[in-house]
């Protein structure tokens, strides 16, 4: 493709962090055929943004403190006639990286790479000669409704021996505290990950349970519930440990709504 004989991409840039807006900026520049007609802070200022500038794209931060990136992105797809492309910025691997393709859209990791960067604007080219845009906001759609339910991730990236390794969240029974460490638990092994516990909720999907501040269990490896005191429980997990984990009496009563009338 002779990118010369195109007009350059009109982009907007979306990140809470002013450093990751200004490298962004910098690469897509560095492009020769993306124009960054602006740059926002929070979901709100990104939205009056895309609606006064009428960007053709929009790089995307997912983790932001008003309103995170797929906020946005809904919020666009609802209102707009003709909404922008949409490329997401994460810093985890493991979102649903092949619903994005299917949908017409894209993703660049943290730290951004200048080499991923020129693909990414390469396709977006090659997209906007060849696909209309309803379609696009279409999958868009499409995906952020799969990513709403709660399917979550397929696989969390954890430590081992200097390794980062995909673990199966399947497989995984329970997250946890220690010290200043989190560890998630298979049946017979522990890992450490680089995750905070709130993001572990957030990423893991409907199957995963904030049981206690300190502990995220999966449902599906439960053995037995022990009634605990004042109308709390005690969770007795099926690793090979039979690891016991709290419930808080603030988080009981949800315990008994995911689970449904067994309690």
């Amino acid at each position: 493709m002779d990118t010369a004989q195109l007009a350059r991409l009109r982009a907007l840039v979306v990140d809470d962090e002013a450093p990751a807006r200004s490298e962004l900026k910098y690469l897509l520049e560095e492009t020769g055929v993306v124009e960054v007609v602006g740059d926002a802070a929070s979901g709100p200022e990104a939205l009056k943004l895309i609606s006064h500038l009428k960007p053709e794209v929009v790089f995307l931060d997912i983790k932001m403190p008003e309103g995170d990136g797929f906020s946005v992105a809904e919020t666009i797809l609802a209102g707009e006639e003709e909404p922008p492309f949409f490329v997401f910025a994460t810093a985890f691997d493991t979102y649903a990286l092949e619903a994005f393709r299917v949908s017409a859209v894209d993703y660049i990791l943290k730290p951004f790479q200048e080499e991923r960067v020129a693909q990414t604007v390469k396709r977006l080219l090659s997209l906007r000669e060849a696909y209309r845009r309803e379609d696009l906001a279409r999958g868009l759609e499409v995906l952020l409704e799969r990513i709403r339910e709660g399917e979550g991730i397929t696989r969390l990236p954890v430590d081992i021996n200097d390794r980062i390794v995909l673990l199966p969240v399947e497989d995984i029974c329970a997250a946890y505290c220690r010290e200043k460490d989190v560890l998630v638990k298979t049946k017979s092994k522990e890992y450490q990950v680089r995750s905070t516990l709130t993001e572990l909720e957030e990423r893991l999907g409907r199957r995963f349970f904030r049981a206690h501040k300190g502990y995220l269990v999966n449902l599906d490896h439960i053995a037995e519930i022990v009634p605990w005191f004042h109308g709390s429980y005690l969770l007795l997990m099926d690793d090979c440990d039979h690891m016991e984990i709290p419930v808080s009496r603030r988080r009981a009563p949800e315990l008994r709504e995911r689970l449904g009338s067994i309690l």
